[in-house]
């Protein structure tokens, strides 16, 4: 009886180790933070992989910068949302003049969106909450301001 109580007890051990290898992934993944890429490199995989780009510009200055980037970009949740479904990309607009003046940058930080065929699909300037964050995330990843506002689409509870 002690043989059938070992042999099932492996495979049950086996299962915790992976799940729990599981869940330690998933963690490190939003330990991780954001996973920023540049410019050019993030606008091309934008282009190659068919994914919206979330463009955010800011500087070391920037009060507000600093602060989204403690707050909202350090939240689990959005951390995972913006590395799942966008191309994330920091632009400090003081290094980085001529991709500040291309998007006619004039107050920071500002959070752009640009469609997975590098068009543009709106942008947000100022400090944006992680909880807002979130839902203009939302807004824009699943399509939805194609066919509504972003107030309809908060309407709606999403």
């Amino acid at each position: 009886m002690k043989k059938r109580f070992i042999s099932t007890a492996m495979p049950l051990a086996l299962i915790v180790a992976l799940l729990t290898l599981a869940v330690d992934a998933a963690a490190a993944q939003t330990d991780d933070g954001i996973q920023w890429f540049s410019y050019a490199e993030g606008r091309q995989r934008g282009e190659t992989e068919s994914k919206k780009v979330f463009l955010f510009f800011n500087s070391d200055w920037c009060r507000y910068c600093a602060q989204m980037e403690k707050e909202t970009f350090r939240n689990p949740t959005v951390i995972a949302y913006v590395n799942r479904n966008f191309i994330p990309i920091s632009v400090n607009s003081d290094k980085e003049q001529a991709i500040a003046a291309k998007y006619k940058v004039q107050g920071l930080p500002n959070t752009f969106f640009i469609s997975e065929t590098g068009d543009p699909i709106a942008n947000r300037p100022g400090y944006i909450a992680p909880d807002e964050m979130l839902k203009i995330l939302k807004f824009i990843g699943t399509d939805s301001y194609r066919s509504m506002s972003f107030k309809s689409f908060m309407e709606k509870g999403q």
